[in-house]
């Protein structure tokens, strides 16, 4: 649950204890999402991409933080805003009505629920601007994101590859 919405930003509680605040993303914050992508490991990078990707390209970024395209934002502890430890991405797909939902949460950041409660951001974003479905494409092996999905009213199909494919439906 967020703990307050303040100057543009909401603010969540880590598990420690620990204030973060999440902002909608700007393209000038390439170079801190690119730190976030070097924190991160090759197994959470994979996750997040299906494929071993280092960083993002200023052309990708630019179509990432396009309003046209869908919506990023970046989050960060409240005491080092210029750290990004989280990239949220709920863009735009060819289904009218449905969102694609993409997450990657710094290692060291990961289990202290900001999986849940980013997502939980995203749906709320996707039933303002009338969305009905959030889908996400994840490894079937994740099993946080699957969890969070399954919590959302996902129905897991059974794993018949690596990667697993998800609705979770918008209520709001």
């Amino acid at each position: 649950m967020p703990a307050a919405a303040l100057d543009n930003a909401t603010a969540y509680l880590l598990a420690s204890g620990e204030l973060t605040l999440t902002r909608l993303a700007q393209p000038d914050d390439l170079d801190q999402v690119n730190a976030l992508h070097a924190r991160c490991t090759l197994a959470t990078r994979f996750s997040r991409y299906q494929a071993a990707r280092r960083d993002l390209r200023p052309a990708e970024w630019r179509g990432l933080t396009d309003p046209a395209r869908g919506t990023t934002w970046i989050t960060a502890i409240a005491d080092e805003p210029e750290q990004a430890i989280v990239v949220t991405h709920l863009m735009r797909t060819d289904r009218d009505g449905v969102r694609e939902l993409g997450l990657l949460i710094e290692d060291s950041r990961q289990r202290q629920r900001l999986g849940t409660q980013l997502t939980g951001h995203a749906i709320a974003h996707a039933a303002a601007i009338g969305c009905h479905t959030v889908a996400v494409m994840t490894g079937a092996d994740n099993r946080a994101m699957l969890a969070i999905a399954r919590n959302r009213g996902a129905v897991l199909p059974p794993p018949t590859s690596s990667t697993v494919d998800l609705d979770i439906p918008v209520t709001g």
